[in-house]
């Protein structure tokens, strides 16, 4: 069953691997949210997956992984300074 989560800061979304279906990134300025296939939020460069922007003219950026989902296969941890993030998952 996929489960909702609404991050308010920098979170690790799952510490273990885990699907995610989508990501949605809400932010009514200039910001971020690269996302990471680790469990430790040490946000490691090279397992950067993918990574959300916004702007005060286009406030909302999202991943739709599809029905299925991506696997994410240690973890997921976002880092983002402002806004508000939306992870659809399951474990």
């Amino acid at each position: 069953m996929w489960k909702y989560k609404l991050c308010g800061a920098d979170t690790i979304v799952c510490n273990a691997p885990c699907k995610v279906k989508r990501i949605i990134l809400y932010y009514a300025g200039t910001t971020t949210a690269p996302i990471y296939d680790e469990a430790d939020g040490s946000h490691t460069a090279g397992k950067r997956v993918w990574t959300l922007t916004s702007s005060a003219t286009i406030p909302r950026d999202e991943i739709d992984f599809g029905i299925e989902g991506a696997v994410f296969n240690y973890g997921c941890a976002i880092d983002w300074t402002a806004g508000e993030v939306l992870v659809v998952y399951k474990l």
